[in-house]
């Protein structure tokens, strides 16, 4: 009952019976993200970030932003 209250709420229990912690969904994604993109690590995190809150509707500008 309580994994799945757990999983409702977007947090992974880390025991299949009785957890005594969990993981935000969200930073599983991440982690998967940068996993993904690990070949350099500073091009890793950043693409990681750009896709994590790219997903989530954030729309990334650099610093050629046009106000028209």
């Amino acid at each position: 009952m309580l994994p799945q209250v757990l999983l409702h709420h977007g947090l992974f229990p880390t025991a299949p019976s009785q957890p005594h912690m969990a993981v935000s969904i969200e930073l599983l994604e991440f982690y998967q993200a940068l996993f993904e993109q690990s070949c350099d690590a500073i091009n890793a995190l950043a693409l990681a970030l750009k896709m994590h809150y790219s997903c989530r509707g954030f729309v990334m500008m650099d610093t050629q932003v046009s106000y028209s």
